[in-house]
């Protein structure tokens, strides 16, 4: 059975959005799970409005969306990153905005590295509860744990939002390359400074990179690794809705993990790409 976001009858041909499902959790190290999260976001996402009540748009209409099938991954990371590089490039030749829906963040490296190819340097709003800054992790340079040093060496300019978890040698890495974070106590310590910040780096070209333990589990508890102290969901929608303001090369939103019984984190992330697209729809030319 072929999903598609919001079950609705697509057109590929008018779609000005392509949304890329990423089942992918081979290098996840606690618990397992997020190869199931595109395919949870898909089935709930019949069940919301179709229509954004802050912006007054409907962004299936006025942007238009196709939903790629579910590929079948390798569980090797640099094989897994290939396949979706393909689909990645086959949707940019098509024109269209790509969405990766994963799946570990391991995924994202799959559109940075076609569109560095592309367009060359730009920035990249990385939100996530972690730095994602080792080197290698569990024997991988391509682990979920890596990949924010993975595109630091793309040459992008990222900026962490909502961190709140390091180890020692990403703390030291972090020093030596000065890489800007926005951590998530800054966001209730001095919230002037982190709009400010915000609004100096929201300009394009720019990729929006979005790990849902960015959120405080008490909102999304259906994550990989959740962490204590996380952002709210007006939070995150703010810096959402500034970042539509930019010229928006991709989206991602990785780290979804359905558990059994509790529905919560899914309908947040499938309500939370619906606000995104309406926001890019509010914010088009």
């Amino acid at each position: 059975m072929r999903r598609t976001f919001l079950g609705l009858p697509e057109a590929p041909e008018r779609a000005r959005v392509a949304l890329i499902p990423a089942p992918y959790d081979a290098t996840t190290s606690f618990r397992p799970g997020t190869r199931f999260g595109p395919r949870a976001l898909l089935e709930v996402s019949p069940y919301m409005e179709f229509f954004d009540e802050e912006t007054g748009e409907k962004p299936q209409e006025t942007l238009g969306f196709y939903t790629l099938e579910e590929p079948e991954l390798p569980a090797e990371p640099e094989k897994a990153l290939e396949v979706l590089s393909g689909r990645v490039e086959e949707v940019l030749s098509a024109g269209k905005l790509p969405v990766l829906l994963g799946g570990e963040h391991t995924v994202s490296l799959a559109a940075l590295r076609v569109l560095r190819r592309a367009h060359g340097p730009f920035r990249l709003l990385y939100l996530d509860a972690h730095l994602d800054l080792r080197e290698s992790y569990q024997e991988t340079p391509w682990s979920h744990a890596c990949v924010l040093r993975r595109a630091v060496e793309l040459g992008l300019e990222p900026l962490v939002v909502g961190a709140r978890s390091l180890s020692e040698e990403e703390f030291h890495f972090l020093k030596k390359a000065e890489i800007p974070v926005l951590w998530a106590r800054e966001f209730r310590e001095t919230p002037e400074r982190v709009r400010q910040r915000l609004e100096e780096f929201l300009r394009g070209p720019l990729y929006v990179s979005l790990d849902l333990d960015v959120f405080d589990p008490a909102e999304a508890p259906g994550v990989g690794t959740p962490e204590p102290g996380g952002l709210s969901w007006y939070e995150v929608l703010g810096i959402l809705r500034q970042a539509a303001r930019a010229p928006v090369l991709g989206f991602d939103l990785v780290e979804l993990l359905p558990l059994p019984g509790d529905p919560r984190t899914e309908y947040l992330a499938a309500r939370l790409l619906f606000k995104f697209l309406a926001y890019l729809s509010a914010a088009r030319p």
